[in-house]
């Protein structure tokens, strides 16, 4: 007797722990479904014209004779946006148009004789790379803007 209810109860388990299992299988598909669809940027919109800054460090960005203003949702990325040494320069930027008016800026990129570059911050003295501007985290020492060639196919 006991035989028998120790084969039933370990039947019992095994059940148990492929029902488990198969609800396992069912969340791990339900979440990677959920992750794929919220993966999906929305359309990003492409803007390009000169970059400028107004007393209120407010960065704009001037469309002909329009002038667009500028929302980061990342901090270094608005820091970037409000730095001078970019000023009256020409950029590209990718984002979304908001409900206020501004245009929030995902991606950045200037431009120079029709190609883009990408925007980093560099400590000579170190080797450090910052994304913002500002000073060195290790010798605080202003860091270098640098413009890197971006690669066709690679934005």
């Amino acid at each position: 007797m006991r035989l028998l209810e120790k084969q039933q109860c370990g039947t019992r388990r095994i059940a148990s722990l492929r029902g488990i299992a198969a609800g396992l299988i069912v969340c791990a598909l339900a979440a990677s479904a959920l992750c794929a669809a919220q993966g999906t940027a929305p359309h990003l919109t492409v803007l390009e014209g000169k970059l400028l800054t107004t007393s209120g460090d407010c960065p704009v960005l001037q469309i002909q004779e329009k002038d667009q203003p500028l929302s980061a949702d990342t901090t270094y990325l608005f820091h970037t946006l409000q730095d001078k040494r970019l000023a009256s320069r020409e950029v590209q930027v990718e984002g979304t148009m908001k409900g206020d008016g501004t245009f929030e800026v995902e991606r950045f990129f200037t431009v120079k004789d029709g190609r883009l570059y990408r925007v980093r911050y560099f400590c000579k003295t170190c080797n450090i790379v910052a994304l913002e501007p500002g000073n060195c985290i290790c010798c605080q020492q202003p860091t270098e803007l640098q413009e890197i060639p971006v690669s066709a196919g690679a934005n």
